[in-house]
């Protein structure tokens, strides 16, 4: 069985508790023009989206798809995944960060399978009204009417 190489990337705008298995790279996305408390530039300690072929400068618009971006253009594997840094994936159906997927339970796919996704989960819990009457301020929606 060949050893396909594999790097999923983890978005991050702050410092997180981090999988240690190698085929996971925390990556701060938005890094382009942030500063720490003494105007330098903040370092998280993880790689930067700034470097290399970046659109780190777009982050607001796009998010983490600034870290999908660096990632397509700066690294060569043959898996490319992206992570939020409070969402992980794991074939157990326990939560906790010690179920946190790692190579050695994704390489029997790898090969046989070309995209991995989450399984389909149903959320419906309440109206997209309710959810922001409950998260944001009720009025604001309530003058878009």
């Amino acid at each position: 069985m060949r050893d396909y190489t594999v790097k999923i990337i983890i978005a991050t705008h702050k410092k997180y508790q981090m999988p240690k298995d190698d085929m996971y790279l925390p990556l701060h996305v938005g890094a382009e023009g942030k500063l720490d408390e003494n105007e330098n530039d903040l370092d998280l300690g993880y790689t930067k989206d700034n470097s290399g072929d970046n659109i780190s400068n777009l982050n607001a618009s796009f998010c983490e798809l600034t870290g999908l971006y660096w990632a397509w253009k700066n690294i060569d594997a043959d898996y490319i995944g992206l992570a939020h840094y409070r969402r992980h994936f794991s074939l157990k159906k326990k939560a906790g960060f010690e179920n946190v997927l790692t190579y050695s339970e994704l390489k029997p796919y790898l090969g046989k399978i070309k995209v991995f996704v989450p399984n389909k989960r149903k959320y419906y819990i309440e109206t997209l009204y309710s959810h922001y009457e409950h998260t944001h301020y009720k009025e604001q929606l309530d003058e878009t009417r």
